[in-house]
Formats: C-alpha cells, sequence, structure tokens
C-alpha cells in the first residue's frame, strides 16, 4: 500500500495514504478566476507523480522535467515485502532513484518493483513490471480510458493479453506460442509487401499468370533449341552472301544489256527487209517514152544501166554490213545468254549454301537468345516456387492457428471455474451499481491470438456506462490479481473515468470500491472534483474515507498541486 507522497517543493500538496478508499480532492475556491479551473489544478499530475515513483518513462515532455520542477525531487512511501520503502526521484535525474538511500538505475528499480508487487520471477515469457502497473495507474494522456482492455491508443492485442492473462492467472505459455504464428504471419506479410515492391525487387505474381509464362517459354526454348540442332554454320559465310550480291547485280546488268543488244537487233533485221524492198526501178521512164512514141537513145539506157548498177552495188554493200552487223549482236546475244545462265547457276549454288546454314554470329545469337529465354523462365520457376512455398507455409500457419484456438478454449474449459469467478465477481460489481436492470458479463473467449477479454453492460452505450465498465473490469482484475499473488494492494483512477457518469451511478461505485477496498484489503485512490464528490453525497455516498489531499484551483503560490503555475 501507498503511505505518504512528498517533495521538497515548498508548496507542494503531500498526500497521507490509508487502507480503503482515498480521495484526492479538487476544490474551486472563491477567489479564483473565472478563468481557472480545477481541470488544471494537477489531479492527472498527482497520479503521474506516482507513476513516475513506481519507474515511468520520463521523456523530455513529462510534467516533472520542465524547468520550474525538474531541481526538486519527489518521495512516495510504501509497503514493500512488509516494511516501509521509501523512494525518491527528480526530473532532473530522471534515470536514477533513490530508494532506501540505495541509489539505484531505473531499470533496477523496475526489476525489483516487478517481484515485489507482482511477483515476477525473470521468466521470458512473463509480462515487464511496466506493462502491469499501467492497468493499476492508467495514464489519460495515453488514452488509457478510452478501452478497458487497453492502456495506451491502438495498443496490440498481443501487447495487452499477456499482462492481462497474467492478473488473471491464465497460461502464459500459450500465448508465448500464439505470439510465435503471430511474428510469422507478420514476416509472411512483409515479405510478401516487399516483394510486390518495385523499388525492392522482383514481384511475385499470381499463381496461373506465371504459369501461364512459363508455358509460353518453354515453347520458345524447344523452338530455339530445335534452331540450334539444325543450324550449319557456313564457313566464309560473309564471303559467300558478297558473292551471290555480286551475282545478282551481274544478273541484273546482263538482262538490261540483252533487251538493249535485242532491240537493237531487231532495228538492223528491219533495215535488211527494208534495203531487200527498196531496188530502185527505171522502167517507168522507157513506159513512157514507149507511149509517145519516142525512142530513147542508147546513151541514155546505157546511163540507166549503169546508175542501177551502182545503186545495187550500194545496197549490197549496206546489206552485207547489216548483214555482219546482225550476225555480231546474234553472237553476242548468245554469248550474254550464256553468261546469264552461267551466272544465274553460280547463283543458284551459293544460294544453295546459304539456305544450308548461317553465320557463326547468326548461331552465336541463336544461343544468346536461348540462354535469355532460359533465364527468364529460371526466374519465373524459382518465383513460382516461392509462391508455392509461401502459400503452403500460410496454410500451415492456418492450420496452427486454428490448432492454438482451439488449445486456448480446451485450457479455457478446463479453467472453467477459475472463468465463472472472475465473470461472477464483475458481474456482482456492475449489479452493485445499476440493478439487474442491465445485464453484465465478462468474458474470457479463445481466438488463435490468445485470450479475449469481453467486458459488457447491457443498455446503452453511452460513455457513462462505457466507464462503469472500465471500472468495474479494473475491480475485477485488482482483486482477482490480489487473490492470487500476482499484483499490488491499490488501484489508482483519474477523476476523467467519472467525467460521464451519472451521480447515483458515481454514489455507487464509490461505495462499492470503498466496501471492496476493505473487504480485500486494497486501497483504491481516486481523484476527483469537490462538486462531483458532492453530487456523489446528494445521490447516498455515505461511506467513510480518506481524504489523502486536497488540491485547489488557488492563483499564484498556493495553488494546484505543485504550487506555483507555469504555462
Amino acid at each position: 500500500m501507498f503511505r505518504t507522497l512528498s517533495s521538497d517543493l515548498p508548496n507542494f500538496k503531500s498526500a497521507q495514504f490509508k487502507p480503503g478508499l482515498n480521495i484526492v480532492v479538487a476544490e474551486r475556491t472563491k477567489t479564483a478566476k473565472r478563468q481557472d479551473s480545477r481541470n488544471a489544478v494537477g489531479k492527472s499530475s498527482f497520479v503521474r507523480v506516482l507513476d513516475f515513483l513506481l519507474g515511468s518513462d520520463a521523456r523530455v515532455d513529462h510534467v516533472l522535467r520542465r524547468p520550474e520542477l525538474a531541481e526538486f525531487s519527489f518521495t512516495l512511501a510504501l509497503d514493500l515485502e512488509g516494511r516501509v520503502s521509501r523512494v525518491r526521484r527528480s526530473g532532473g535525474d530522471a534515470g536514477n532513484v533513490s530508494a532506501d538511500e540505495v541509489n539505484l538505475k531505473i531499470a533496477m528499480w523496475r526489476r525489483q518493483l516487478g517481484k515485489q508487487l507482482f511477483g515476477l520471477t525473470g521468466a521470458p515469457n512473463e509480462p515487464s513490471f511496466r506493462s502491469l502497473i499501467a492497468f493499476y495507474l492508467r495514464n489519460v494522456e495515453n488514452g488509457a480510458f478510452d478501452v478497458p482492455t487497453e492502456v495506451h491508443r491502438k495498443q496490440t492485442v498481443a501487447a495487452s493479453q499477456v499482462p492481462l492473462a497474467y492478473l488473471f492467472g491464465l497460461d502464459l505459455s500459450l500465448l508465448e506460442k500464439s505470439k510465435e504464428i503471430a511474428t510469422a504471419e507478420k514476416s509472411l506479410k512483409e515479405l510478401k509487401k516487399a516483394a510486390n515492391d518495385p523499388v525492392l525487387g522482383m514481384t511475385l505474381g499470381k499463381t496461373q499468370d506465371l504459369d501461364a509464362q512459363i508455358r509460353t517459354l518453354r515453347i520458345q526454348v524447344v523452338q530455339l533449341e530445335r534452331q540450334i540442332s539444325e543450324f550449319q554454320v557456313v564457313e566464309q559465310y560473309a564471303l559467300h552472301r558478297t558473292k551471290a550480291d555480286e551475282l545478282s547485280r551481274e544478273i541484273r546488268k546482263i538482262n538490261d544489256t540483252l533487251v538493249m543488244e535485242e532491240r537493237r537487233l531487231g532495228d538492223v533485221e528491219a533495215a535488211i527487209s527494208q534495203e531487200s524492198e527498196s531496188q530502185p526501178d527505171h522502167s517507168y521512164v522507157q513506159q513512157v517514152y514507149e507511149q509517145l512514141q519516142i525512142a530513147l537513145p542508147d546513151t541514155v539506157l546505157r546511163r540507166f544501166d549503169e546508175v542501177a548498177a551502182f545503186h545495187r552495188s550500194i545496197v549490197e554493200n549496206r546489206k552485207r554490213y547489216l548483214e555482219a552487223e546482225q550476225a555480231a549482236l546474234v553472237e553476242s546475244l548468245d554469248e550474254m545468254r550464256l553468261r546469264l545462265q552461267h551466272a544465274d547457276a553460280e547463283r543458284a549454288e551459293v544460294m544453295r549454301i546459304l539456305e544450308a546454314g548461317g553465320a557463326l554470329e547468326t548461331y552465336n545469337e541463336i544461343q544468346q537468345q536461348l540462354a535469355q529465354v532460359k533465364g527468364r523462365m529460371t526466374e519465373l520457376q524459382q518465383r513460382r516456387e516461392t509462391v508455392d512455398k509461401w502459400e503452403n507455409a500460410n496454410r500451415h500457419l492456418q492450420l496452427r492457428a486454428a490448432e492454438m484456438e482451439l488449445r486456448f478454449s480446451t485450457d479455457l474449459s478446463d479453467r472453467r471455474s477459475q472463468i465463472d469467478e472472475i465473470a461472477q465477481l464483475y458481474s456482482s460489481y456492475a449489479y452493485e451499481i445499476y440493478g439487474s436492470g442491465r445485464p453484465a458479463s465478462l468474458s474470457v473467449e479463445p481466438s488463435k491470438a490468445g485470450y479475449t477479454f469481453v467486458p459488457t453492460i447491457g443498455g446503452d452505450k453511452s460513455q457513462g456506462v462505457k466507464s462503469i465498465a472500465l471500472f468495474c473490469f479494473d475491480l475485477t482484475m485488482a482483486v482477482t490479481a490480489k487473490r492470487n499473488g500476482r499484483g499490488p494492494d491499490f488501484l489508482v483512477h483519474d477523476s476523467h473515468l467519472y467525467s460521464d457518469v451519472e451521480g447515483r451511478q458515481m454514489a455507487s461505485a464509490l461505495t462499492l470500491a470503498a466496501h471492496v477496498a476493505e473487504r480485500e484489503g486494497i486501497q483504491y485512490i481516486v481523484t476527483m472534483n469537490s462538486d462531483d464528490l458532492k453530487k456523489a453525497q446528494d445521490e447516498g455516498f455515505r461511506v467513510f474515507f480518506n481524504e489523502c489531499t486536497r488540491l485547489s484551483d488557488a492563483p499564484y503560490e498556493t495553488g494546484g498541486l505543485f504550487g506555483i503555475r507555469f504555462n
């Protein structure tokens, strides 16, 4: 139990604790200005100071590390192992504490508190001291009053399950096994995410897509391998290719020349034919003279004969020339046709050689293409194997998760009397506050992740009802852990818990807390505004309580928990 809270800060409001119900009262003074508020008098800071002395982290934004407070130390006297111990700590030296005048590192102090308050032995599967104490001094700034089973906003299920399972006396070894499965599932998801990240590497793809690509590549491999097996490397391939090009050019040239020469031959043959048909005829002159009964002189006739003979000589000479030209053209054409025939035959042979094989460079290119296709196919096959492994791993994990859920279910079934006792305790507390109008239950359900705690109170889902559900859950947890030697003999609540609770329920809750604390031998410590306390008293709260300290909104030196004001 807590005994006293004090400080060497001159105006700090010291607290004296007693067994049972302890209330820190925040009072509004008559002289306080309108803008002053009891929400700023230090109720939450009071809880944070207690938590600070029980080893909480003290980051730079912690209230006790403010320049106005960092040089002062705070002291908590509490019962540890049957004697009163005193721990002192300051914001200026937050990494160390003085426990009964012995200087300790904060980590050592936490281990000592874990052993003495929660019976921790240091086993690997045990929760940490800080994860346990967080349920006893909930921090409103962390969202600890939002959900009964969580003490931090967005707290993972695994992070809350272990401490709650410990406090309620459940099997931590099963949780350790389920944690291994959860870790494996997380790793598998991260690996898949990384593999699908284009920045980090290849994309795995879907099974059917990979299979389709692999089949296509296999067809390409078969075709390329067939080409390679049938491929014949032609020596001096480039020279043969050049020769074929030269022969093609020569054939085109011969064909062009043949056309021209055949055209000339036709012209020569036409000229020869024309020369034969155009022999001059002078007989018509003699006929004209005979019709005129005039006889041509012999000299004239002789002259005509001489002209005709000359003309025949010229024609014959030209004919012989044309015939000689014709013979030369015919011979030239025959030679060109023969050359064309030889060139075409030679080109056909060269093309046959080229078509029968290829160059070494081409052969190497086909081999390189085959290697690339095989490499791509190997990569896809490896990705396919990876997908298979991950799918098998996922199925294996699902099977293990189902087995774990069955084991948790079996474990809870074996612990039925223990679970019923916890549920009965919670329901009885809710009944004390709401009566039979709101049925309440605290079930512990199995899941693949472990034990799932589900505290409920029937009726509307107002914030006031949710707050009472959290109050009953914490009280059930504290009593169960204390009975099993797994928890301390105190429970602390901030006034935020009661901010939306109606006066009648507030009176019932405080009365219940006082009776349970007295019956179970624990302290219930709560900070509360004076008007809320009066509201509860007006609704029938008559139980004795210890006002461990009184805070006020008095200004300047005397107001608040610390007796000083700062921005």
